[in-house]
């Protein structure tokens, strides 16, 4: 009896323990079948985003005052739709020159950064900081950008035939302009202002009249060379650098017409008296006074010391004055617009990579980031959100223009727009602003009938074969160039002299060469 009783409990503990095994195993088996794949409305089905990711960005600029509520709202709509949360950082304008090439030689934890032909992007996709993308990975993780954008647009973005840029689908329709105190010229009795090369009557006039104001009040970024460049181009064909860089540049210039194979030295004779003479007038009105002697030091854009009332004269585009204009009407203000064309009345529309977004080689989310900036870049809420601020707070919609709510001006506005560096949203889902007048829609008009299409809009010079050279000559024009546009030099003939010295010693010649062979083959393709 005893031992049957033994035998039975042993049977029944075999039993047990079995029984254990069986619901344990049912039960992560059932657990692994109930936790289902999560997906993102509007994305391949097959893109499982179960898991929560954040993403890291950096834009250019300065964050508005409302920047951490937009990204709240922003993050609430990424984790419904994509499981992902970002965190977006700044470059601000005085440190873009040293900051941007750090970061993403750093190693620091970062996924997209803004890109564009003008900022850093061929260079950087030349050193291996910006990851290739395929066209797959378009089509499967940004569907809606894929399906906005040109091929066009891809074709530009290519360096050495491949992609490392997403590029905008509406390029800006944008002219570079000169806005002045138009209240102030008329104070002063002078006439109209139709080109920047007649400007400095009202220049005198505001150094002589208007205490605590400079005619030009610069920073050490964006200003550093726009004073002295829009002269240039007024009495020019447009030029553009042949490498697109970023700071200080090679030396060697392309013109928008040239439809065979060309490269110009800054000292040949077709283009050099056009600088000296640029640099020259410049030069005259650092000696008068007409420009702030801290430039090199000052981190403030004309364009904010114009609405500040310290500056006179501001230097932006078309697209990105529009603060200007809203702050001046507020403040009872006369702004006049000088738009910015070459010689032939010209000036290059913007290609699509003047304005995009670069994936950063060695960011570990790559699949999330795309969606992320599709949905950004081309859903309609998010577009506006992003580009414009929070519904209700930040804007209205009013008689199918967006306007500002009630007690909202453009001064106390904590996120006007196009002031936060999304440059690259889907633009052509916007309705007109309402604080945009006669004049403004006039302009935008004119510069409508102005931009022409240049041959050279896809074209990148592949900079291996003279990497070190483009980067010394890059370090030369900074040096010796930068001041000349200042007018900070005692001869600008001997300053030319020596720029010329340096830059050869650089070795413009080898890169010019390089490039001249580069274009040759490169007209050879486009007219097959």
């Amino acid at each position: 009896m005893k031992k049957n009783f033994r035998l039975l409990a042993l049977i029944l503990t075999v039993c047990f323990v079995f029984s254990t095994i069986l619901v344990s195993m049912f039960v992560v088996g059932f657990g692994a079948q109930t936790k289902a794949k999560r997906t993102a409305p509007g994305f391949d089905p097959s893109i499982d985003v179960s898991k929560p990711v954040k993403i890291v960005g950096y834009l250019l600029g300065d964050a508005p005052a409302e920047f951490p509520n937009v990204m709240k709202e922003l993050n609430k709509k990424l984790q419904k739709d994509i499981n992902a949360t970002m965190e977006i950082n700044y470059i601000g304008w005085g440190d873009l020159n040293y900051k941007y090439p750090l970061i993403l030689a750093s190693g620091e934890n970062v996924d997209w950064m803004y890109a564009a032909n003008w900022c850093f992007y061929f260079q950087e996709a030349a050193k291996g900081g910006f990851k290739e993308l395929t066209m797959d990975m378009i089509k499967k993780y940004m569907p809606r950008h894929y399906k906005a954008t040109p091929s066009v647009a891809w074709q530009e973005a290519k360096v050495k035939g491949k992609i490392y840029m997403i590029p905008t689908a509406t390029p800006d329709r944008k002219a570079d302009v000169v806005i002045i105190r138009g209240d102030l010229r008329e104070k002063y009795k002078l006439p109209p202002i139709k080109k920047y090369n007649d400007i400095e009557p009202f220049l005198a006039a505001i150094k002589k009249n208007e205490k605590g104001m400079m005619p030009m009040n610069l920073d050490n970024q964006y200003d550093l060379n726009s004073v002295m460049w829009r002269l240039l181009v007024e009495k020019t064909d447009y030029l553009e650098d042949v490498a697109r860089v970023s700071t200080g540049g090679t030396g060697l210039f392309t013109t928008i017409y040239d439809t065979k194979p060309k490269v110009y030295y800054i000292m040949d004779k077709e283009i050099l008296p056009a600088f000296k003479d640029a640099a020259k007038k410049v030069k005259s009105w650092y000696d008068k006074g007409y420009i702030n002697r801290n430039a090199y030091a000052n981190k403030v854009r004309s364009k904010d010391a114009f609405d500040q009332g310290k500056s006179a004269v501001a230097f932006g585009n078309s697209q990105d004055i529009q603060s200007n204009l809203a702050n001046a009407k507020t403040k009872g203000w006369k702004v006049e617009i000088i738009p910015i064309f070459d010689k032939r009345g010209h000036r290059p529309a913007d290609p699509y990579i003047n304005n995009g977004v670069a994936l950063v080689a060695k960011t570990k989310n790559a699949e999330r980031t795309l969606m992320a900036l599709d949905l950004i870049m081309e859903e309609k809420s998010y577009n506006y959100l992003v580009y414009f601020g929070i519904q209700g707070k930040n804007y209205i919609i009013k008689n199918n223009k967006i306007d500002l709510p009630k007690g909202v001006t453009a001064d106390n506005n904590t996120y006007p727009p196009d002031a936060a560096g999304f440059w690259f949203t889907n633009k052509d889902q916007f309705l007109p602003l309402a604080s945009w007048d006669d004049n403004y829609i006039a302009l935008r008009n004119t510069i409508k009938k102005a931009l022409v299409s240049s041959p050279l809009s896809s074209f990148s010079l592949d900079q291996t074969k003279v990497k070190t050279e483009i980067a010394n000559l890059n370090s030369v024009m900074t040096q010796y160039y930068n001041p000349i546009c200042l007018g900070m030099v005692k001869n600008v003939d001997e300053a030319f002299a020596t720029l010329d010295k340096k830059l050869k010693a650089a070795g413009v010649e080898k890169v010019k060469a390089e490039a001249l062979r580069q274009l040759e083959q490169y007209f050879r393709e486009r007219n097959q």
